[in-house]
């Protein structure tokens, strides 16, 4: 597919140091973890850089999508072990909710399309930010690894909530408990990622996905990520009522109006994500 790129721009987020790079490609935004000396671990400036970055996708009407990456040769190894080295007990349960609920927030609740990019290895909270984000795009030579029990840790930062709705409580807990990477073969027959690509066309894929869901009725995708996310804590009735006062918005947009029209007039349909 032929993307005609517009206001091509590449810099580090402003504010931030420059452990996440922050690229626009016409409708979506590439943000890329940028610690490779430490495998991209996740440490404050990390998670502050990823808020940002969500925060500029989200209030720019022009990006519509989102494709999450790992710069040099893993996604990320995980937490930066050497900040919970300084860290009392209670300071760092503190730490991970303080840290992690915003932040997982911030990922669930953008209301534009996130693709993980999973280069290498995903490890720890590195492979539950990978699962936070709404699609996985990953090769055989990439991996998650719930590393934690590794370390003698239980999950955190939202990693039992994310797997165990993905595969379920049994699998999910063998995951836990062995430690082992799930290989890139294996995520996809287990639904861990949606697609699996060749190595080096990775990132590629994952924009060119990116850039079709960007074509898609945003405040529908919208909607949709909302009313999926509401349905995996609630009975169907409830979520009925929900699907209906969330619709309201899809009501009052101009995608909907040229989805009918194109529909009636048998042609695709343009559409501006408003």
């Amino acid at each position: 597919m032929t993307i005609k790129k517009r206001d091509h721009e590449k810099h580090f987020i402003k504010g931030i140091s420059n452990t996440v790079l922050f690229e626009v490609e016409d409708d979506i935004a590439i943000v890329t973890l940028n610690r490779p000396n430490k495998y991209n671990a996740i440490n404050q400036d990390v998670v502050d850089g990823l808020n940002e970055a969500i925060t500029k996708v989200k209030k720019n009407e022009d990006i519509r999508a989102m494709v999450l990456t790992g710069a040099g040769r893993g996604f990320s190894s995980g937490a930066d072990l050497d900040t919970f080295g300084v860290l009392t007990p209670e300071e760092g349960s503190r730490h991970i909710i303080d840290t992690y609920q915003p932040l997982m927030r911030n990922l669930c609740n953008l209301k534009k399309p996130i693709i993980a990019a999973v280069n290498g290895t995903a490890a720890g909270v590195g492979a539950v930010i990978a699962l936070a984000c709404d699609f996985r795009v990953m090769s055989e030579q990439s991996a998650l690894l719930y590393a934690f029990i590794n370390i003698g840790l239980g999950p955190d930062g939202g990693a039992s909530w994310l797997l165990a709705r993905q595969v379920g409580y049994s699998k999910a807990l063998e995951i836990a408990v062995e430690g082992q990477k799930i290989k890139g073969e294996e995520c996809h027959r287990l639904g861990l990622t949606n697609k699996l690509v060749l190595e080096d066309e990775l990132l590629n894929k994952a924009k060119n996905w990116a850039h079709r869901l960007a074509k898609r009725p945003t405040i529908a995708i919208g909607i949709t990520k909302e009313s999926m996310f509401h349905a995996m804590n609630h009975d169907l009735y409830e979520n009925i009522t929900y699907e209906a006062k969330k619709q309201v918005a899809a009501f009052k947009s101009h995608d909907l109006v040229e989805g009918i029209s194109a529909f009636k007039e048998k042609r695709l349909p343009k559409f501006i994500g408003k």
